[in-house]
């Protein structure tokens, strides 16, 4: 029953904020299920794919993905999915999880204060699709909370950035998928219950966000990164 609340929840999230609901489900597998974090994070990368895929063709009925823009930043990151899953078994988490929250907490201040320009830097972009996909095969997130504010950067809307970022996720989580289940890592039974109950929150989240303003959905989101900050630095102090 636990898991199947989890998924909901994350299903909602992950459609309000194209953030694929890893950042969602990670959290509440230690906390609330009490798994250890290797599986906690490989198993939440299962399931986003279905969260994500959901999202995806939810958000593609309303017109608002652009596959071209996902492919940018998306085929990158799978490739980086698969080197930060590699990543994960070898080093120590609690650096890295400091840094990611302060990357996070510059991102989300950028965010609040004004939408970022690249001014169509692709070579930039891609290189932060790539970074986005070590981060999802470290911490089991599907890499949208560095896609969302890359796409806002390249021009895209708030709600077309969040949209697009779903799509984007597929490949990095389905690459880091399957390099964590090479070390044994995925609970696969686990995997389907949350992804399956996600599409019960997918709809709510995606009615959420297309009634938004797009300012007050990307100040929403910048909340969203300092509470994961937050969250990340608690993680690494305790470790």
């Amino acid at each position: 029953m636990r898991l199947v609340v989890i998924g909901v929840v994350a299903g909602f999230f992950s459609a309000l904020f194209g953030v694929g609901g890893g950042l969602v489900i990670v959290p509440l597998l230690l906390l609330v299920a009490h798994w250890d974090e290797r599986p906690a994070m490989a198993t939440s990368l299962a399931a986003i794919g279905m969260t994500a895929l959901t999202g995806t063709i939810l958000y593609a009925l309303h017109g608002k993905v652009d596959p071209s823009y996902a492919a940018l930043v998306g085929l990158p990151a799978a490739v980086g999915a698969v080197v930060g899953a590699a990543l994960q078994q070898r080093i120590r988490r609690r650096g890295l999880s400091l840094l990611f929250s302060v990357l996070l907490v510059g991102v989300a201040i950028e965010l609040l204060l004004s939408p970022p320009r690249l001014s169509e830097s692709f070579a930039l972009a891609v290189a932060l699709g790539f970074s986005a996909g070590i981060l999802a095969g470290l911490f089991g997130v599907g890499g949208g909370i560095l896609f969302v504010p890359t796409l806002l950067a390249l021009g895209l809307s708030q709600l077309h950035a969040e949209a697009t970022s779903l799509l984007a996720i597929l490949p990095t989580a389905a690459a880091g998928t399957w390099r964590q289940s090479r070390y044994g890592n995925v609970r696969w039974r686990s995997a389907g219950v949350l992804g399956l109950s996600s599409i019960a929150g997918t709809e709510g989240g995606i009615l959420v966000a297309t009634s938004l303003p797009e300012d007050v959905l990307r100040r929403l989101f910048a909340v969203l990164m300092l509470g994961v900050a937050a969250q990340l630095a608690w993680r690494g102090r305790r470790a």
